[in-house]
């Protein structure tokens, strides 16, 4: 009996080691079968990745898009405004007795010395009206012993225009003055430059240098 029993134990482990050895196989072989499945399916992904760029070079190419350039706009030039000899006018009508000169040197016999004459000498009658040549504004009226009455007007160009010679102002400073207003009398004779007849002298100067006063003045 116990024979049987011990026969009986031997065969079911037999059995048991039969089944679990089975097992185990069938555990390794499912997990070949599906780790190469795995790998054909990764290759077959690579593959269709490489083939990507053919399908895109084979797309529709888009549209060229044609670009319309802006309009070029010329610069703008500014031409300064200056003032033309048609507007202004002489401040009395006699003739020309001395020109302006900035370089060589005259004989000024009142003053006894030599020196440039940096204004424009216009012949005129005690007493005579003396007219603005244009517009502007009043900026010193001033009695001086060697030129008598002086008065200095800035011009609405910029330029800085002296009457001197004159026996009386009708003007004061900060007045604003108009083409061909009176702005004093001529004198009878200008104390440094005694020598000659009455007479207007005209000085101009233009960001601190002194001009020409024919320049500004019409021709006659």
């Amino acid at each position: 009996m116990m024979r049987a029993f011990l026969r009986m134990k031997a065969w079911m482990m037999d059995y048991a080691y039969l089944v679990t050895l089975g097992a185990v196989i069938a555990v390794i072989a499912g997990s070949a079968i599906y780790t190469q499945q795995v790998r054909r399916q990764s290759e077959a992904g690579v593959q269709a990745a490489a083939d990507a760029p053919e399908l895109a070079a084979s797309a529709s190419p888009s549209p060229d898009v044609t670009v319309t350039p802006l309009p070029t706009i010329a610069p703008l030039t500014v031409r300064p405004v200056m003032l033309t000899t048609a507007a202004a006018q002489w401040p009395v009508e006699g003739e020309v007795l001395r020109v302006f000169d900035d370089q060589a040197l005259v004989w000024w016999e009142s003053l006894g010395c030599w020196r440039t004459h940096m204004g424009l000498d216009i012949a005129g009658e005690a007493g005579q009206a003396v007219a603005c040549c244009a517009d502007g504004k009043v900026k010193s009226s001033t009695w001086d012993e060697l030129w008598g009455w002086r008065v200095m007007i800035e011009q609405t160009d910029g330029r800085q225009v002296t009457y001197c010679g004159l026996e009386s102002s009708v003007v004061s400073i900060g007045e604003s003055v108009t083409r061909g207003q009176t702005i004093g009398t001529l004198l009878a004779r200008i104390p440094c430059e005694g020598e000659m007849s009455t007479h207007l002298h005209l000085q101009v100067r233009n960001k601190g240098a002194a001009q020409d006063p024919e320049a500004m003045l019409p021709e006659r």
